[in-house]
């Protein structure tokens, strides 16, 4: 019988990743219990400066999601649905696609 090709540094790497990701985990969740029975908080997390700001107008309405495939999606309150592909820094981002509805069509 072979063995494995899976190289024992390779192991190691991963082993120790396994860890981490479960130490995390097991950190986050206490976190989770102590502020849900109200004992220490942890801190606040706060904004950290961006180097780069896109502006959305409120006017677009409320984010719905994104893709790779068709990017940041935003719906007004008429039902337009907005897609945006390219977010450049410091101006409003140019619209890709814009669907709107109507009443004309069945």
């Amino acid at each position: 019988m072979r063995r494995s090709s899976i190289g024992p540094k390779f192991r190691q790497v991963f082993v120790g990743f396994l860890v981490v990701v479960f130490a995390v985990l097991a950190l986050a969740s206490a976190g989770i219990n102590l502020s849900a029975r109200g004992g220490a908080r942890p801190a606040p997390i706060l904004p950290q400066d961006s180097q780069c700001v896109s502006i959305v107008p409120k006017a677009w309405g409320q984010y719905r999601g994104g893709s790779a495939q068709s990017g940041l999606s935003f719906e007004d309150s008429n039902g337009t649905l907005r897609f945006v592909t390219n977010l450049p820094c410091g101006s409003v981002p140019t619209v890709a696609l814009e669907i709107r509805r109507t009443g004309n069509y069945n």
